[in-house]
């Protein structure tokens, strides 16, 4: 018989009993060591399918790994065209890794081909803004120049129209006593064209009475006519009394002398009133030559009544245009002020647009500055960034 195993266990912990078994050792012992081997051949297997799969899983990760330190490589190196190749159906860790890695190298890819772009944009937007700007700082400046000339000119127009409006209202206060003072000529003239009228009124009764005179000249002329031939004939008649006193003799001696005295008498009378009429016809051509000359004088006198009439027309003409454009000149004057006011304002507005144009002409100075540093900030990031590839 061989050798046995005695196995003891209690039956329901011990409340029915126990249960005894005896079992052949041998037995026992092969079937352990089948067991065994079966086992150690399953856990061998096992071992060499464990070392299978992890030199899989090593391998596999050797090569991810390989590639994700190649690709970092070349991102680093700033080549950001090569894709990430993530085999399918794997979902570890190391394949998210790639996946987020490829996503996050895609993204930053399109960020600087972005930055690249816009960097060129902005270098050309800021060469534009630049040449913009010191063209516009040019005209700035021109401008500046051209308010400062506008300055000065409105300046010189603002003392002009002062000056202009002192001259107007000069003009307006000699108009004023221009038209006083045609008033006051005016009366004169009419006082004047009063005074010629009596005087043509006395110059007609010199006139009239000069011609009494003339009448009476002639009526003294027919009255000497009338002496001188009493004279011729008493002188006659004194020869007919000497001639018959010399026939009579002694006797008419007496008579004789009486004749002589008379012949005497009659000659003195005719040498007078040959005086007399030479007088008389001395006085005529006298008055005759007065009367033509009262009567030029009347003529002259009368034409300048007319004229001065017409002078006193034309004053009074004068002095309604005056009257009418005095007050014209006022409201010139009035016209004046405003617009010298008005260009004192344009001056004081073109003062400060002037100085507005230098605070913008310094402002654009400095943007021009900026514009300069952001070009030089542009192009640095533009080289910057020139050692990425990017996709296309």
């Amino acid at each position: 018989m061989g050798t046995f195993t005695d196995i003891s266990a209690p039956i329901l912990a011990g409340v029915a009993g126990y249960v005894h078994v005896g079992m052949d050792r041998e037995i026992i012992t092969a079937q352990l060591r089948t067991a065994i081997l079966t086992q150690i051949y399953i856990v061998s297997l096992i071992f060499l399918a464990s070392i299978a799969v992890a030199y899989l899983l090593v391998n596999k990760m050797s090569q991810q790994l390989t590639q994700l330190s190649n690709y970092a490589k070349q991102v680093s190196s700033g080549d950001l065209t090569p894709q990430v190749e993530i085999p399918a159906n794997n979902e570890d860790e190391i394949g998210d890794l790639l996946a987020s890695i490829g996503t996050m190298t895609q993204n930053l890819s399109s960020l600087i081909g972005k930055v690249q772009q816009s960097g060129i944009q902005m270098t050309a937007s800021t060469t534009q803004i630049a040449a913009a700007g010191q063209q516009l700082e040019a005209t700035i400046t021109k401008q500046v120049v051209s308010t400062n000339q506008v300055v000065a000119t409105t300046q010189q127009i603002a003392a002009t129209s002062s000056e202009l409006v002192r001259t107007m209202k000069e003009v307006a206060s000699v108009s004023e006593q221009t038209a006083v003072a045609a008033d006051n000529s005016q009366a004169k003239i009419r006082r004047m064209e009063t005074t010629m009228g009596s005087l043509t009124e006395a110059t007609v009764a010199i006139t009239t009475k000069l011609g009494v005179i003339h009448h009476k000249a002639e009526t003294i002329n027919s009255v000497v006519s009338t002496i001188t031939k009493v004279a011729d004939q008493t002188n006659l008649l004194s020869l007919n009394a000497a001639i018959e006193a010399e026939k009579a003799g002694e006797y008419g001696a007496g008579f004789g002398v009486v004749a002589r005295e008379i012949r005497r008498l009659a000659d003195q009378t005719a040498v007078a009133t040959l005086e007399i009429e030479t007088m008389v016809k001395e006085m005529q051509s006298a008055v005759a030559t007065g009367v033509m000359a009262m009567d030029k004088f009347n003529q002259q006198v009368s034409t300048s009544v007319d004229d001065v009439g017409k002078i006193s027309d034309q004053i009074a003409q004068v002095i309604l245009q005056v009257k009418t454009i005095t007050p014209r000149f006022d409201l010139v004057s009035q016209r004046m002020e405003e617009q010298a006011e008005s260009a004192q304002e344009i001056r004081v507005a073109i003062e400060h647009l002037s100085e507005s144009s230098q605070h913008t002409s310094d402002s654009l100075r400095d943007t021009n500055s900026a514009l300069e540093r952001l070009d030089d900030a542009a192009q640095g990031l533009k080289s910057e960034i020139s050692v990425f590839k990017v996709y296309q």
